[in-house]
């Protein structure tokens, strides 16, 4: 018989793992001197210690994360910190230091290089992600969610067929 909730779990395990490693991990890593996102919070929040070595933290712990998702005997632990990383990366998106509307990476990661404060960006009318990043944190969150209720499923633990208020005496 075919375990769906095995299906689910190493499925949703998997797709976490690849978007973690491709949106969290390499591009805190690769190709960028000043990360936007995090360039831009310290900007805002005028937090020095942001950029780079936020970035770094976090993409080693995301890094971290895909690893042991995909690791069957460690895999809720995971989940459960894949789903954390996201609700924070959530929070900080609704938050006016963050925002929900990154500004465009090119002409963002050239005006923080050029040492422009946050209300001169601002000043410049660039357009934003319309919330993509925000998004794909409200993915991951959901992809955390999925391998969560795939093992407590395939564990027994919703399943409530298996659950006996008691037991009568023969």
């Amino acid at each position: 018989m075919i375990n769906h909730s095995r299906i689910w779990s190493w499925a949703g395990a998997t797709l976490l793992a690849l978007s973690l490693v491709a949106l969290w991990v390499w591009p805190k890593f690769v190709g960028v001197d000043i990360h936007p996102i995090f360039g831009w919070a310290e900007a805002q929040t005028g937090i020095a210690w942001l950029e780079p070595n936020a970035r770094y933290v976090v993409g080693a712990i995301a890094g971290l994360l895909a690893i042991v998702l995909i690791v069957p005997k460690t895999r809720v632990w995971g989940a459960v910190g894949a789903l954390t990383l996201s609700t924070v990366f959530i929070v900080a998106h609704l938050t006016p230091w963050l925002g929900w509307n990154i500004p465009n990476y090119g002409p963002l990661m050239e005006a923080l290089a050029a040492g422009r404060t946050a209300a001169e960006i601002e000043a410049m009318g660039l357009k934003g992600d319309r919330g993509a990043h925000l998004s794909l944190a409200l993915i991951n969150a959901g992809l955390a969610m999925v391998v969560l209720a795939a093992d407590r499923i395939r564990e027994g633990k919703g399943n409530r067929r298996n659950y006996r208020p008691f037991e009568l005496a023969t």
